[in-house]
């Protein structure tokens, strides 16, 4: 027995052994893969050399003589710190994930390659310029050359077991390409639903649900649209309809509607003390680690001719996508303008038109690791790929971003511009998701235009929920003497937020792609309204109100009921004690919220029961109606109607309006309590902590402790300027003026390393997080390293 003790010890101490050799093993072969911070390396064809420091959050600033060296520096930190995120880019564009990540990604990457943009990149790359081919070079030979500097492969691919493929020139427009799928395809996608929803419910009805605009539009030019008026009795009358169709379960509770978008504003030079404009900019993104930016800071020149920019840039891309040079600030919001078309291809062999007769089927292979190839048919027309069908047609999808031009390098120029006007004029030409572009400059100028290619349309857009026929698609670009501009205001104030941004001309221009309800924008707006003077502080301050404006109505409709049963007195007590801001100790503002979205839920189903026209052929109708989700201009006809209360619209068998929003109260009521227990627990915080992860704990989730940023309450919600959900919100904050960069403020959510050994693992993730403003602008340098040629 003691030998076998004695044997028994000897293997537990063995495997324990082998258990730290292999531990050691993995973090040194980590560590072997972390950038080179300090001391001197080679890059190879820069013209002299070039210095990059980092300081205490990681910030990379780099200083070289010339545009092309900076450039090239860039593209080689680019590779060091994030070229696993840069892989994933540009493979996720291509439909490329599975030859590295394996049969998991399969489905993701048969939708992607339908839209073959690798080919269609390939060709972008032959159009360009001279000048933009040498850009993009120098890039890339950046990235290769810190690739290969690394002492190991990059650590993801040591868990995947696979070696990283080199970066090619064309994998910066996938990039871009990823950027326009990220931005763009839940505009298109939510155009094909709204096709179905107008053949579902009749035109009159559809325009009554799915309104372009109404009382919380902030447009810039102050133009306003009216909302349809209620359908009549002898439209929809649910009394008349069985009362099931009143009981439909809705959706997940405590889930409103979500669009991708940002934040920006800016003031002119009259509105500050100092003379010149300020801007603030927020991008709002799913959150991941690391983030989707990186802070940088270039230095280009010396003596009187040196350019210093500052902001962050997008891994993969060689350009400064927002910040300040000095003479000019800039920034994005997503602009929803209607930037593609669904177009009709009859199946009936009896029915022939060109767009059917030209339908060319090409075959792409998908390599999968670990498995076979996987084929796959795309029916592709000319303008591009069928990806929808019916019984009766299929549907090709038109989209701008399969256009020659569609995709460039011109937006790095921007960080040249001397003048907003100069801005203007390269944000016009710049090939990138379409953006409102506002701009700023040091004289006290600021102007608002679409940045992105907008296809020249013969004539307005179709209506929303129609396809367009195929000799009415846009054949050229529009040009940029017929962009919307807006520049120095009266009020020396502009502001975007996802939303409508113009009336007449300009909106027949951009068109509808699914903008947001305009509540965000209007408060935006009404905050720079309220002060004469503004500076640095008081726009970063904007960007963390939390305050809930929009919602202040729905917590009054709310309190109105508290006779009518226990559960909304105890709900209406809770209203009463709230502080009217989306905090994160706050019951108030989650039972307003939660009480405005079952409403609309309901109000949305109910609604699209009694008027389907179509036959449901026995199917479940929570299950036919999943796919019509609610936007938030839905808000404008079921306000309508809960001010008018006419009974014809009143879901069954309530008998009146107030018992049907007593019963959405109390609904609201017994979810809080079984989710926190009691009302006193069932705080903002609770429901709106972060969950910010890496890709790899997504997969992997043991590996969560190591890698995501810890899960914490957070102040802010949807519809106010301090957007905020535990996985979207803002990516960013960035507020400036041009010449004034050392009062200017950069936070960045997620970290600036990709790599979790990293001193700069995370870093700047906690003050994005506390609304803690930190430097535009380098700090104290912590890290040099000296390139040479």
């Amino acid at each position: 027995m003691k030998r076998i003790l004695r044997i028994a010890s000897w293997l537990l101490a063995a495997i324990v052994l082998l258990a730290a050799v292999i531990a050691l093993a993995g973090w040194l072969a980590m560590r072997a893969s972390l950038p080179t911070l300090d001391g001197n390396a080679k890059l190879t064809s820069l013209a002299a050399p070039v210095a990059m420091t980092r300081d205490q959050q990681g910030t990379v600033a780099i200083a070289a003589q010339n545009s092309l060296d900076a450039i090239r520096t860039l593209g080689y930190v680019h590779a060091q710190e994030r070229f696993f995120e840069m892989d994933l880019a540009r493979r996720s564009a291509a439909g490329e994930l599975s030859a590295l990540l394996g049969p998991a990604t399969l489905s993701m990457d048969k939708d992607k390659r339908r839209h073959r943009l690798r080919t269609r990149m390939e060709a972008q790359l032959k159009l360009a310029p001279a000048e933009e081919r040498a850009w993009l070079a120098a890039y890339v030979d950046g990235v290769n050359q810190g690739l290969n500097a690394l002492s190991a492969r990059p650590w993801q691919y040591l868990i995947l077991r696979a070696q990283p493929e080199p970066w090619r020139d064309v994998d910066s427009l996938l990039v871009v390409g990823e950027m326009y799928f990220m931005l763009q395809s839940g505009s298109f996608e939510g155009r094909f639903a709204d096709i179905r929803l107008r053949q579902m419910l009749g035109d009159r009805i559809f325009e009554w649900l799915q309104p372009l605009g109404g009382e919380w539009d902030a447009a810039l030019d102050g133009s306003a649209m009216a909302t349809a008026a209620l359908p009549t009795a002898a439209e929809i009358d649910l009394r008349k309809l069985p009362a099931k169709l009143s009981n439909l379960k809705g959706g997940d509770f405590g889930n409103a509607e979500i669009l991708p978008g940002s934040n920006n504003w800016a003031v002119g030079g009259s509105r500050t003390a100092h003379g010149a404009a300020i801007l603030a900019d927020d991008m709002h993104l799913g959150l991941g680690v690391p983030s989707i930016w990186f802070r940088t800071q270039l230095t280009i020149g010396s003596g009187a001719q040196t350019r210093r920019v500052a902001g962050v840039t997008l891994p993969g891309v060689p350009s400064m996508v927002v910040g300040s040079n000095g003479d000019v600030a800039w920034g994005f919001t997503n602009s929803y303008g209607q930037w593609f078309d669904w177009v009709t291809v009859p199946k009936a062999k009896t029915t022939s038109t060109p767009v059917a007769s030209s339908i060319a089927v090409r075959r792409e292979t998908i390599a999968v690791k670990g498995g076979d190839n996987v084929e796959i048919e795309v029916r592709e027309a000319a303008f591009g790929p069928v990806l929808r069908e019916d019984a009766a047609n299929e549907y090709a999808l038109a989209w701008s971003l399969y256009r020659d031009g569609a995709v460039n390098t011109r937006a790095s120029a921007i960080m040249f511009a001397k003048t907003v006007d100069e801005a203007l004029a390269l944000a016009q030409e710049s090939g990138i998701p379409h953006q409102n572009f506002l701009t700023a400059d040091r004289a006290g100028n600021l102007a608002w235009t679409i940045m992105g290619r907008i296809p020249a349309r013969a004539k307005p857009a179709v209506s929303r929920g129609t396809t367009t026929p195929a000799d009415a698609l846009p054949t050229a670009w529009l040009p940029a003497a017929s962009y919307p501009v807006v520049k120095n205001p009266k009020d020396g104030q502009l502001w975007t937020a996802n939303s409508r941004q113009l009336g007449g001309e300009g909106a027949a221009i951009i068109g509808e792609g699914g903008f947001d309800l305009g509540a965000r924008a209007g408060q935006i707006r009404d905050r720079l309204s309220a002060s004469p003077k503004l500076d640095e502080k008081a726009l970063y301050d904007i960007q963390l109100d939390a305050e809930s404006r929009f919602l202040k109505r729905w917590s009054e409709l709310a309190q109105s009921l508290a006779g009518q049963n226990e559960k909304a007195a105890a709900l209406v007590a809770e209203l009463k004690r709230w502080n009217g801001r989306a905090d994160i100790d706050q019951t108030g503002h989650r039972i307003a919220r939660a009480f405005r979205q079952r409403t609309l839920e309901q109000l949305w189903l109910t609604w699209l029961a009694a008027a389907d026209r179509t036959p449901p052929n026995g199917e479940a109708l929570d299950k036919r109606y999943a796919a019509f989700s609610l936007g938030g201009r839905f808000e404008y006809p079921a306000w309508r109607a809960l001010t008018e209360r006419p009974l014809h619209l009143l879901p069954q068998p309530h008998k009146s309006w107030d018992e049907f929003l007593a019963a959405q109260l109390a609904f609201v009521h017994d979810e809080l309590i079984q989710q926190s227990g009691s009302l006193a627990e069932a705080t903002w915080g609770k429901r709106n902590a972060t969950r910010i992860k890496h890709p790899f704990s997504r997969a992997m989730p043991f590996l969560s402790r190591f890698l995501d940023m810890p899960s914490i309450p957070q102040a802010g919600d949807n519809h106010m300027p301090r957007v905020a959900t535990p996985t979207f919100g803002a990516s960013q904050r960035l507020v400036v003026s041009p010449g004034r960069e050392e009062q200017g403020i950069l936070t960045v959510a997620g970290g600036q390393s990709g790599h979790p050994l990293s001193p700069f693992y995370g870093a700047g993730h906690r003050d994005w997080l506390d609304g803690k403003p930190t430097p535009l602008l380098a700090g104290e340098t912590r890290h040099t390293l000296q390139l040479s040629p």
